[in-house]
């Protein structure tokens, strides 16, 4: 029930912050998506549980299957969704347009400077008026007339400033434009000559920086390499002192324990003293029952003694001293004497050589005998007789 509790905690939290995370980085994704994936992890995780204990490449091939389809059904479940809200929605995704201010023109100059104006024929003056107490009121002032040549004149000089005034603009203009394309352009070839001198020196940068981490990565796998090799020297110099340390242990210990086999006067003695040591001292066992089939080789209980023996080694998963035994066994005369025991001893060889064959095929091979999982132990059968079938 706590692991139920912690896992949906932790799994309702991851969803909630994977969603935080797509509204971030505005990735489209639905909450009962997140939900069903959340549902296919559980199932995987549980379909992971009930396949094969042992880690070998189909177990890796059946997860990987099951994590990409639990995949593929989220994906395609999310792209639905997002397909039937899209369709719900109308395919409105039309944003409304901005309006764009006006572009106010330029105000026009009504007024000239005053050197690019010319001059305009004046009037003449009238006469000065006479004040009305000093001159009658029935004599008006007298008014001079403007002669019609002058007025003629004066309107085609307008139009002739006018047209100076908006071609000299014009020419300005055109001048203005051409300095500052000029000046654009200049400002353009100097930015890219600066933006390429950058480039360069940016290219040359990382290319050296490339060539030190190469130099650097080489020495640090050169030394990486020396040191594991090293210890490598140190670990198998220690294991093979360890070895010989502990070849001699057991070889004074052999020699101890052969001079206190041999004050034992009878089999049984030997028998008593394997049964006793069977479990605390499985290897001083096997020491014994060697012992008794060498003193007692013609004994008829022999072969149930190289029967126990090849029993132990199995126990311990020393297949091969098991084959050992049992073909060592095929030379002594009261074996060999027998058919039966020699068929039965035969086919236990054949059948130790299928066990290693398996066993190693799934990288067991240290699994002792009754330790085997029943379907390794259904495939060694299977192996078993197929080969004896051809063998008949």
């Amino acid at each position: 029930m706590t692991f139920i509790l912690i896992t949906g905690s932790i799994m309702a939290i991851s969803i909630f912050l994977i969603y935080r995370l797509c509204r971030f980085f505005n990735i489209e994704m639905k909450w009962t998506s997140l939900v069903l994936c959340a549902v296919m992890a559980f199932i995987v995780n549980g379909m992971a549980i009930t396949m094969s204990p042992f880690l070998d490449r189909g177990h890796y091939l059946r997860l990987g299957i099951l994590v990409i389809t639990a995949a593929a059904v989220v994906t395609i479940f999310n792209e639905r969704m997002l397909r039937r809200e899209e369709a719900l929605a109308g395919n409105c995704t039309v944003l409304p347009t901005e309006q764009l201010p006006v572009e106010e023109e330029p105000p026009t100059e009504d007024i000239l400077p005053a050197t690019m104006q010319e001059p305009v024929a004046e009037m003449p003056p009238s006469k000065p008026a006479v004040p009305m107490e000093a001159a009658p009121v029935e004599q008006p002032a007298a008014v001079q007339e403007v002669p019609p040549e002058e007025k003629s004149a004066a309107p085609q000089k307008n139009n002739e400033a006018e047209k100076a005034v908006e071609e000299a603009k014009l020419a300005a203009q055109a001048i203005a434009e051409k300095e500052a394309k000029l000046a654009a352009e200049k400002a353009e070839k100097e930015a890219q000559a600066i933006a390429e001198a950058k480039a360069r020196k940016e290219a040359k940068e990382r290319a050296e920086q490339k060539k030190r981490e190469a130099a650097a990565r080489k020495k640090a796998e050169a030394e990486a390499k020396a040191k594991a090799a090293a210890e490598a020297k140190i670990r198998a110099e220690a294991e093979e002192k360890a070895r010989q340390e502990l070849a001699a242990k057991r070889q004074a210990h052999e020699q101890e324990l052969k001079q206190e086999l041999a004050s034992m006067d009878s089999l049984d003695a030997i028998l008593d003293f394997a049964y006793e040591a069977k479990d605390a001292q499985p290897k001083d066992a096997i020491f014994a029952y060697h012992e008794a089939i060498s003193r007692y080789g013609d004994d008829d209980y022999t072969p149930f003694l190289v029967i126990e023996l090849g029993n132990l080694y199995k126990e311990q998963a020393n297949y091969s001293g098991a084959i050992a035994a049992y073909k060592q066994a095929l030379t002594m005369p009261i074996i060999a004497k027998n058919d039966a025991m020699c068929q039965e001893f035969t086919k236990n060889i054949h059948y130790l050589g299928t066990v290693q064959d398996i066993l190693a095929k799934h990288a067991a091979l240290s699994t002792p005998f009754p330790q085997i999982p029943g379907d390794i132990m259904q495939e060694i059968e299977t192996e078993f007789q197929a080969h004896s079938g051809s063998a008949k």
